[in-house]
């Protein structure tokens, strides 16, 4: 399937927005693509990208993204995904809780989804008033 990794393929992470040329040319850290494989690898089962790569101009466009998210190139790389298997919370909560085991330094918790990333500071982790345990 992929170019990024087996698994995945650069168009999953490709940033939304329309800034063309400056879109075009930002990239997924390998680092952080291994670890994403390794994820993949550990649950055997597809995952979804719902969010990859972002410009500034579109990650303003989003509301409750943060000014300095992680899906924001640094050094013209980006080490962060939104993802998931389903939007079943049992699986959002499997996914998370892999992620968790495989050593990502961000995890966030959202309805229908998690956030990964790879941020070099210290161990974060988050659940969003989105997130219903129901």
């Amino acid at each position: 399937m992929g170019n990024l990794t087996r698994s995945f393929s650069d168009w999953e992470f490709a940033c939304r927005g329309k800034c063309s040329e400056i879109c075009r040319s930002l990239r997924m850290s390998p680092e952080f693509m291994a670890k994403l494989q390794e994820l993949r690898d550990k649950i055997k089962k597809p995952i979804t990208v719902t969010s990859g790569i972002r410009c500034e101009s579109y990650n303003a466009t989003i509301a409750g993204a943060a000014k300095r998210s992680w899906h924001i190139p640094r050094n013209g790389m980006v080490c962060a995904a939104d993802i998931r298997t389903t939007r079943l919370n049992e699986d959002v909560l499997r996914l998370y809780a892999a992620a968790d085991q495989i050593g990502f330094k961000g995890i966030g918790l959202y309805a229908g989804r998690i956030h990964v990333d790879m941020r070099p500071t210290q161990r974060v982790r988050w659940v969003d008033r989105s997130w219903s345990w129901s």
